[in-house]
């Protein structure tokens, strides 16, 4: 009988599952998984949240001119057709060859992301949501003036994290870290 050692490291549940995962994905014709989890990154947030790529087939014999079927939300199919040549360049950059040559869009429910960007909890200083509240008191409409309060909380929220905080040090020109002044 023989013994097998085992690790006292924890391992990561992406890399235990890994080869389970990678006979599906060969499956649907995907060589490289992070196809589909870096498909936000790949193509851009606001794509990857209207589309999915489902699969991906080659000519016979072939590994390069492939056809990427890609799942689209509906209503976002003929803007998605237009970008068609940028999002093969996309998908090709990442893979660093030729692998996809079109794409076949395919409408249909796109399965709702747990992922998807959380609502943010802005706060505003006591002078700035004043002067939000004063520029929005002549409208008289409650619905429409909460929504724009809430418009301009977001951009001013936004206006301020653009903004970068100096650093708490210098740096010496060795690359030693000197005490601010």
């Amino acid at each position: 009988m023989t013994m097998t050692t085992r690790s006292r490291r924890t391992k990561p549940i992406a890399d235990a599952l890994r080869g389970y995962t990678s006979k599906a994905f060969r499956r649907f014709g995907f060589a490289q998984r992070e196809v589909i989890s870096r498909w936000p990154e790949i193509v851009g947030t606001v794509l990857a949240d209207h589309c999915l790529p489902e699969k991906l087939s080659f000519p016979p014999g072939q590994k390069t001119g492939g056809t990427l079927h890609v799942r689209v939300g509906s209503g976002f199919a003929l803007e998605l057709q237009h970008l068609e040549p940028l999002v093969i360049e996309k998908i090709n950059v990442f893979y660093g060859y030729p692998a996809v040559q079109k794409l076949r869009l395919r409408q249909g429910p796109l399965p709702t992301l747990r992922s998807r960007r959380a609502k943010r909890n802005y706060h505003l200083s006591d002078s700035e949501r004043s002067k939000l509240e004063s520029r929005l008191s002549p409208i008289k409409d409650s619905a429409l003036k909460d929504a724009l309060s809430q418009l301009g909380t977001a951009i001013l929220a936004e206006e301020k994290s653009e903004i970068k905080e100096p650093l708490k040090g210098r740096f010496h020109r060795r690359g030693k870290s000197m005490p601010p002044k």
